[in-house]
């Protein structure tokens, strides 16, 4: 049954309504454009030669629904979790269940959702819910921290609305608070407007077929690479209308249908916009195969290469992306080797790992695991300091693969205790031997004992795991670097290396207490970059040991690191202490020319889960069912590129990040959301989260739904949340996490 709270209407117009009203009418008609008939078929321009970059209906769970312009959500399905605000600070919703006949999303006594508004949307009469609960509950419902209404349900099915006063363009809160009955309130549908039928059969996808009833709209918060077109068939006399607006205003528009099969979205190249498609001139509209093409033709992927004989994989403690130049251009630090082995390596410029310091990074990376599934951590809520057997591991699977393993570390967090030596035949932390001075251990010692390792098994393809600490604190000063970097003259407690008691580092912490002058900022500064310079030199002994052998040309090379490390950009130094930029994204190189062809700068997402799955695809060994990343060959010969991929990171399972291109979003249990342009400002010092209300919710789409299925996501079967595959569509219309 329906039931209503009097005639009460009330209507609060957005600032600047009347120019704002006048610019959404005109998005719907203004840009609409159908080529002319061409009568002269020899002056036919070519046909564009382009591949498929990103597939609608595959991406039907980051789709938001409208009707008539009116926001609808369906509660029912998995895209619900988008609306959740992340599950934090704790998961209030229990998603995609079957509740007395009909799938519904069910709300603990206390739930919040976001609810995304533009402009012309943020003029409405009501709230309209379709809610099943138990007789004489009472449904409190507060918008944007003001109580609204207060509902006796009846039990059972039914139909409610609310007034909406102040609702704004943007994300507006809703809170639903239940009191009485012994049950809790699940909700099927949600409806911002005037009208109060179900709205759930307007919208129906089947496959690679869209239907959309008249005046039905979908809309997706996605980016728009460079010559990107949209391209559906819309069969019939139906029109389908799509609009493409940023959040500057500029947009790109027009009709699909007729003789018209593509809409152009150039004018919003490089921007992130609300696309939204309506139908328009018949009942029920039909679109088939929309996706956006981009321009080029279908990447192919190499001939087979036979497996590398050797396999390296050298992880850099806490070395920063941003210090190095073949990764941020600019940098200060002189990298000789590095831009050398650039030439003929694929370089990945947005590459996370799944934590901010070394024992969850090194998980996610030796497991193909996200943090919420191999649940090691040193600090948050619970979570273990081992990795548990029951999960596939990276010397295990190397063994499996028919390579001698060896691993020589100088993380002392890395050890056998941990779990990091499963597998492998031979491991060594020389930072839990004897005789260690300060917990010094230079990056030549490592290299020198690890290569002389590999030398006793060069007979047989051997796997080698390197784990360098010389751009860990204390960040000795290394020469000659350190006399180019900081010229001096200095005078300050940092001459030789970063002391622990002039920066306040505790025993078994990883940050500093202490913050020290300027000009000590910029000598530990310029000391850091000195030992990536240090790192530079050693990464250039290895490789030319490797040639001196004669088996660089049978081997794969990864570099990477672990985390990286703040040096006060926002108070703080080391890690574990936040999400930026500066601690998560590292760098990733990979030489293997017969798989991953030299010199392209590879800017989509890449992650620490990514990396088994890339040697064992490489070994020709099959990637086992549980791992959560992706080889990234394909991604490195040019398949799946041209469309952005997220980048994810986890902050104790306590907070999490997502990067999509240019955009980052922040999440935690303690703070609102905060978002960062990291172009424009890559030091992360300013929230656009109230400004740029499109890229907000670009990410919070994107970042929510991963994070409510993260412990099921399965990169290989799935794609990335920002390009899913069709099994994913499939898979996540029936899901339960």
């Amino acid at each position: 049954m329906f039931r209503s709270w009097g005639l009460l209407l009330v209507f609060v117009a957005a600032c600047g309504s009347k120019k704002h009203a006048r610019q959404d009418a005109a998005a719907s008609v203004a840009h609409a454009h159908v080529d002319a008939p061409i009568a002269d078929a020899a002056a036919a321009k070519p046909a564009r030669v382009e591949h498929t970059g990103w597939v609608l209906a595959n991406n039907r769970h980051t789709a938001h629904r409208y009707i008539g312009g009116e926001l609808v959500i369906d509660a029912g399905d998995i895209g619900f979790a988008r609306y959740t605000r992340f599950g934090l600070p704790v998961v209030r919703w229990k998603l995609a269940q079957t509740v007395d006949g009909e799938r519904a999303a069910v709300a603990d006594r206390l739930a919040s959702l976001e609810i995304p508004l533009v402009n012309n949307q943020a003029v409405t009469a009501q709230l309209v819910m379709h809610v099943h609960g138990d007789a004489k509950q009472v449904l409190t419902i507060k918008l944007n921290g003001k109580k609204v209404g207060a509902q006796k349900l009846a039990g059972g099915w039914e139909t409610i609305s609310v007034p909406t006063p102040g609702l704004f363009a943007g994300e507006n809160q809703l809170v639903l608070e239940t009191t009485g009955g012994k049950g809790k309130v699940a909700v099927g549908w949600l409806r911002f407007g005037t009208a109060t039928e179900d709205p759930r059969a307007a919208v129906a996808f089947e496959s690679d077929q869209i239907e959309l009833a008249r005046d039905a709209s979908l809309a997706w918060f996605v980016p728009v690479p460079d010559g990107a077109q949209l391209v559906a068939e819309v069969p019939g006399a139906c029109r389908v209308e799509v609009s493409a607006r940023a959040n500057d205003e500029s947009m790109a528009g027009g009709l699909l249908g007729g003789d018209n099969d593509r809409v152009d979205l150039s004018p919003v190249a490089g921007r992130a916009v609300r696309l939204m498609l309506t139908a328009r001139d018949c009942d029920r509209a039909k679109l088939e195969h929309a996706r956006i093409t981009l321009i080029g033709p279908e990447p192919q992927p190499l001939p087979a290469a036979e497996p590398p004989r050797f396999v390296i994989l050298w992880v850099m403690d806490a070395l920063r992306a941003d210090k190095v130049p073949i990764f941020t251009p600019g940098a200060r630090a002189q990298t000789p080797s590095f831009d050398e082995l650039a030439k003929s390596s694929a370089v990945f410029r947005q590459y996370y790992v799944q934590g901010n310091e070394s024992q969850v990074s090194h998980s996610s990376m030796f497991t193909s695991l996200y943090p919420a599934v191999h649940n090691v951590r040193l600090a948050g809520d619970g979570g273990t300091w081992r990795i548990a057997e029951k999960f596939h591991i990276i010397g295990s699977e190397l063994t499996a693969a028919g390579y001698t393993t060896l691993g020589v570390t100088g993380n002392g967090y890395v050890n056998d205790e941990g779990g990091y030596s499963r597998g492998f035949s031979e491991y060594r932390n020389m930072m839990r031997e004897t005789g260690i001075d300060n917990n010094v251990i230079l990056g030549q010692q490592i290299v020198d004992a690890a290569l002389a390792k590999l030398d006793k098994h060069r007979d047989a393809p051997a796997f080698l795991f390197l784990g360098t600490i010389d751009t860990h604190s204390p960040w000795i000063a290394r020469k000659p670097w350190i006399n180019i970097y900081s010229p001096g003259p200095y005078h300050g407690p940092f001459q030789d290396f970063g002391t622990a008691k002039d920066l306040g580092f505790k025993p078994g912490s990883m940050g500093c207490s202490i913050i020290p002058p300027k000009e000590d900022v910029e000598r530990l500064r310029a000391i850091y970059d000195s030992a990536v310079s240090y790192h530079d030199q050693q990464l250039g002994r290895l490789i030319k040991q490797l040639k001196e052998w004669g088996i660089w040309d049978q081997t794969l090379l990864i570099v990477t690191a672990d985390h990286g490390d703040e040096l006060f950009e926002d108070g703080r130094c080391g890690h574990g202490g936040s999400m930026r930029d500066v601690l998560v994204r590292v760098p990733l190189l990979i030489h293997d020319p017969s798989r991953f062809p030299g010199g392209p700068i590879i800017d989509e997402g890449a992650e620490g889960v990514d990396l088994l799955p890339t040697i064992l695809r490489a070994a020709g060994k099959p990637i086992f069912d549980d791992a959560q990343g992706e080889p990234l060959e394909p991604l490195a010969q040019g398949i799946g590129r041209g469309w952005p991929r997220p980048s994810y990171t986890s902050y104790y399972e306590n907070g999490h990040a997502m990067r999509i291109g240019r955009w980052k979003l922040r999440v935690t249990k303690v703070s609102a959301p905060i978002l960062d342009d990291l172009v424009a400002d890559p030091d992360e010092k300013l929230d656009l989260s109230h400004s740029a209300i499109i890229e907000r919710r670009m990410l919070t789409d994107d970042l929510g739904l991963f994070l409510a299925l993260r412990t099921q996501w399965k990169k290989s079967a799935w794609g990335v949340v920002t390009n899913m595959t069709a099994q994913a569509a499939a898979d996540l219309d029936k899901a339960q996490p």
